[in-house]
């Protein structure tokens, strides 16, 4: 595997110089990024973008660690033939054309010959692999030298090319780190497992996965290493797709997978420690919210707010206790109007100040922290964030910041993010973090009855 995410010289075969095909794309990308040797494979051309150019895989005078493959579907058996000669050590194949449209003994025998002669392979139908700390980039956008999200601890490994790619379009916007991402296709090959496996060996603590279906026999090994890495403190979220009749169909013409019982496959990732995310707002709130945070220990949540509206939607939706709390000491530092509860009205003229009196004299008595600051007071400043980061630190227990409306809300986002403060600008993505948290605590308990009964 480690071809693929840390190879020393990378062939783009059907590399181009025309914009703005895949060939063209994933060279842009790899020149940008990529540290080491850097070939391209096109009987057209002698450079491409000033990359030396060959007319096959054959003709490269050096070594080769990993061929990337974006040839039309007839042509791709001969550059497997190629890289097999060349002694290539694993490849990309990025064409379509495959099983997903019915074209499986293509695909049978190309996996097959390349397999025989050791050589490993993800695709086809991919858009390959990111690695930021390596510069591996064959994922092609709609814009050749799309920024990339910041470096992070998270890696996301998908069935579809096209979500992978536009959840890393999206984090580099929202500068929400995420440091691998692999669009696995069909899986002819390299499944989830095998990527899992590597990269939680290395710097990744984190995964989402997005999956479609398993193929036969790769059930009880997929749900082992859910068990294995769960249990060393790895957190996975997985987002199945292909839950209905319609969406199985549209599966298996997308991927070439076959789609199960939805309510057995959720039931049983959970049991083996990883969280079933639901919808696309929990599988934002994973990549961002959740990323920050420290796990849940119990059910007993606080909120804090300058919003009392605010405070009684979250009461309404979160699937936490909200217990009241009791503190003389902390009630004579108030003022009359503010009294204690939970939701915790903090008031609309609330500082600085009172935020971290309320924080300083309740948040260890909570397992979950959620601060609500709208920044329509004038006497709150953006060092509220520096202080849900101190009482985060000072508890080890998840603190969630609240805040949506305008200029001040979108700066205390931004400072949110670089103290790595658990940040959310809905009711809805706050109950989904909640959520998460609590489908966390409760995957990792099952999972501890299963490993003591087993």
């Amino acid at each position: 595997m480690k071809e693929f995410f840390e190879p020393s010289s990378i062939a783009v075969v059907g590399a181009t110089p025309k914009v703005p095909k895949p060939g063209y794309v994933i060279l842009t990308n790899l020149k940008r990024s990529f540290k080491g040797r850097l070939y391209a494979v096109n009987p057209k051309y002698e450079k491409v973008l000033g990359v030396p150019c060959y007319k096959s895989l054959r003709e490269i005078p050096d070594n080769v660690d990993l061929a990337v493959v974006v040839v039309p579907t007839h042509a791709v058996e001969k550059v497997v033939d190629d890289a097999i000669a060349k002694g290539v050590k694993a490849v990309i194949i990025i064409t379509a054309g495959f099983s997903e449209v019915g074209n499986k003994e293509l695909e049978k025998r190309v996996t097959s010959k390349l397999r025989a002669n050791g050589i490993r392979v993800i695709g086809p139908n991919c858009l390959g692999v990111y690695y930021g700390r390596t510069g591996v980039d064959t994922f092609f956008f709609r814009e050749p030298g799309t920024p990339r999200p910041p470096l992070s601890d998270t890696a996301i490994i998908s069935q579809s090319g096209a979500l992978a790619a536009s959840i890393l379009d999206w984090a580099s916007v929202e500068g929400i780190g995420i440091g691998a991402a692999v669009s696995l296709g069909n899986k002819a090959d390299v499944n989830e497992v095998e990527v899992m496996e590597y990269l939680a060996s290395k710097e990744f603590n984190k995964f989402l996965l997005y999956v479609e279906g398993l193929r036969a026999g790769e059930g009880e090994e997929f749900l082992a290493t859910l068990a294995e890495l769960s249990s060393i403190g790895k957190r996975i979220g997985i987002y199945k797709g292909g839950r209905t009749k319609a969406s199985e169909r549209a599966v298996s013409s997308h991927t070439a997978s076959v789609a199960g019982d939805y309510k057995v496959y959720r039931d049983l990732v959970s049991e083996y420690g990883a969280i079933a995310l639901e919808d696309f707002t929990e599988v934002v709130s994973f990549l961002s919210a959740f990323q920050y945070s420290p796990p849940l220990r119990g059910t007993r949540a606080l909120v804090v707010t300058d919003a009392g509206g605010v405070g009684v939607m979250l009461a309404d939706a979160l699937p936490l206790d909200l217990p009241r709390p009791v503190s003389v000491e902390l009630e004579s530092k108030l003022p009359d109007y503010v009294k204690l509860n939970n939701p915790m009205d903090v008031g609309g003229d609330a500082d600085d100040e009172r935020y971290r009196l309320v924080l300083e004299y309740l948040a260890p008595k909570y397992d979950l922290v959620i601060v609500v600051a709208l920044m329509e007071s004038p006497a709150t400043t953006l060092y509220l964030a520096d202080i849900v980061k101190e009482s985060m630190e000072a508890t080890g227990k998840p603190h969630l910041l609240l805040s949506f409306g305008g200029v001040m809300s979108n700066a205390l986002e931004k400072r949110a993010r670089e103290l790595g403060i658990p940040f959310s600008k809905s009711v809805d993505e706050a109950v989904a973090f909640s959520r998460l948290l609590l489908k966390e605590m409760t995957s990792r308990k099952l999972l501890e009855v299963r490993t003591k009964c087993y």
